[in-house]
């Protein structure tokens, strides 16, 4: 049965207010990626306005960018080979943004999907740049995040909300923990001078922290 869900939007900061945008007559070219961050789900297809766009996108996975029409967007999430919808919304792009579409799971174990805006400005000379998204549905305390050997980048990051960008020494490692101290995780990924990182952070159950990476810019 196709469920009708409420878009969810990550901001800078948290995952709130209004991603969907009023349709308009002016269109162009927005360059989306998804992300499947549902642990142990199905993989998915991913159906644009009723176009198959992506097939067979699986846990922890991510697509390239691909170009769409800007404006309002229905994206529906199928579990593969089946006709089966878990998430049929309406999602609003800018022309010439980049955004990122996350599928994931709330407290209830519910699938749910937000879209964050992707900054491709270049990181400083010499540094990597990263950012830090909290999918970790398995526990309501938030997390921090650490550059192992120095500065504190987050103090905490609550559930459904993305950080602001940090520029970073290139193979720099991180720290990642829950208020639990025995949820942490060290994600080593050597991030490279001139480019853009997106980390987040996910779990299978209450008592572990897992921390994924890809590739932005």
């Amino acid at each position: 049965m196709m469920k009708k869900l409420l878009l969810v939007c990550l901001s800078a900061t948290v995952l709130l207010g209004a991603c969907v945008k009023k349709k308009t007559d002016v269109t162009g070219e927005t360059t989306i990626r998804f992300v499947n961050a549902i642990p142990n789900s199905l993989a998915q297809d991913i159906y644009i306005n009723g176009n198959l766009a992506i097939r067979d996108l699986s846990f922890p996975n991510q697509t390239t960018y691909g170009t769409y029409t800007s404006g309002l967007n229905e994206v529906t999430a199928i579990n593969t080979g089946t006709s089966v919808a878990n998430l049929d919304y309406d999602y609003g792009t800018t022309i010439g943004e980049y955004s990122t579409v996350f599928f994931f799971q709330d407290f209830s174990g519910n699938l749910v999907s937000g879209g964050i805006k992707d900054d491709m400005t270049a990181p400083a000379t010499g540094k990597a740049r990263v950012r830090f998204v909290n999918l970790n549905n398995q526990s309501q305390t938030s997390f921090t995040a650490d550059v192992v050997g120095g500065a504190n980048l987050l103090q905490s990051l609550v559930f459904a909300t993305a950080s602001p960008y940090f520029d970073v020494d290139p193979g720099s490692k991180f720290l990642i923990k829950t208020l639990l101290a025995k949820n942490q995780v060290t994600l080593d990924f050597n991030p490279q001078a001139g480019s853009i990182y997106t980390i987040w952070v996910s779990a299978n159950t209450t008592a572990d922290v897992e921390a994924y990476t890809f590739l932005q810019k």
